[in-house]
Formats: C-alpha cells, sequence, structure tokens
C-alpha cells in the first residue's frame, strides 16, 4: 500500500502582493509591495518592490526623493499579512445580524443601535464597539427572507442584549446559482438549527 503524499502549492507572488523578505544580507527582514517582475531569469526572476511599513502597508518614502524601493529575488520572498490583520476580531456594527442565546432561548435580530448601561450617551456610535453597551436589536424571523417579528401593538419586536451573549452571523444575499436575490437567508450551523 503506498501513501502518497499531497504538496500544498505555493501561490504565485504576483504585481500588487505585499512580500517579506526571508532572507537579508543587511540585517532587517524588509516588506514590500510587487512593483514589477523582471525577466531575468524565468526559473528565479528580480522582483522590484516599494518598502512598506510592516503594520500599517502603507509606502515609506526616503527622505524627498520619493519613495524607498528594494531589488531582491522571488526565492527569497514570501507573502506577507500584518499579524494585526491576522488576529484582528469583527465586531458588532449597526446592520449586522446577530444570534442571541441565553439559557436555551435563541433569537435572531439586526443591530439597530448602541445603549449605554446606565442610560448615558454610547461611545460605541462614534468608535465602535465598546464591548460594555448593550445592543439593541429588532427582532427577525430566521426563515428566508428575514422579516421583522411584529409585537402584539403592531410595532418590530426589539430586544437588548449584552454582546458576550451573541454571536455574529453571516447573511446569503446569494441564490443557489450564485445570484442576487432579495430572499436573504442566515449561514446558521446545522448543529444550532434545533
Amino acid at each position: 500500500m503506498s501513501i502518497s503524499s499531497k504538496k500544498k502549492k505555493k501561490r504565485e507572488i504576483e504585481i500588487g502582493d505585499f512580500v517579506k523578505e526571508t532572507a537579508s544580507s543587511k540585517g532587517k527582514k524588509k516588506c514590500g509591495e510587487v512593483l514589477m517582475i523582471l525577466q531575468d531569469n524565468p526559473g528565479d526572476p528580480t522582483l522590484e518592490c516599494v518598502e512598506v511599513h510592516p503594520d500599517e502597508l502603507t509606502p515609506l518614502e526616503k527622505g524627498t526623493d520619493g519613495l524607498k524601493t528594494f531589488k531582491t529575488k522571488r526565492s527569497k520572498l514570501k507573502h506577507y499579512t500584518p499579524r494585526k490583520q491576522l488576529f484582528s476580531k469583527k465586531t458588532f456594527e449597526k446592520g449586522d445580524v446577530v444570534r442571541h442565546k441565553r439559557g436555551s432561548t435563541i433569537r435572531y435580530g439586526r443591530i439597530v443601535c448602541f445603549v449605554h448601561p446606565d442610560g448615558l450617551y454610547s461611545s460605541s456610535h462614534e468608535e465602535g464597539y465598546n464591548g460594555k453597551d448593550l445592543l439593541e436589536c429588532v427582532e427577525i424571523d430566521k426563515k428566508p427572507g428575514l422579516l421583522q417579528r411584529i409585537g402584539p401593538d403592531g410595532e418590530p419586536k426589539r430586544f437588548q442584549a449584552q454582546g458576550k451573549d451573541c454571536k455574529i452571523i453571516k447573511v446569503i444575499t446569494v441564490d443557489s446559482k450564485g445570484e442576487e436575490t432579495t430572499m436573504h437567508k442566515l449561514d446558521i450551523p446545522d448543529e444550532e438549527e434545533v
């Protein structure tokens, strides 16, 4: 019995990709955005890159002379994503659809605003969700169409929830053929549909 090992195919570096040097002769490994691929060696071409800040990915300038650039071989580069982007957490925003679970009760809602627990003005409106505010949501039906639930008084049902009890749910806006549709539905994992 033979075991075939599949090697993971490495994505080719293209113009516009962010890269980082794997080896550097001058000490610090540079990060850059690929500007040009020179056809000097088909197996391992030289790439010309503009040097970028490793966290913000903004081009670095060298005084009044313009942008810092460097040239290096493709074999000495790898794709680069800043750590902040790799480990960034999605925070709550107005318009997000959330699943609120409290005990055995599960309900779905669309965030309409943030409410300070003490009734004060919330800083989450300008600076993004701060982790302390309550989420005020309009309750929606999880069936396709995501219609608002209406209370006995004829007004949409609302609820407030703490962020720790809520999870952002992805909304599917395309049908099975990949075309845009108005019958939006929730991307609910099978184990949650009980």
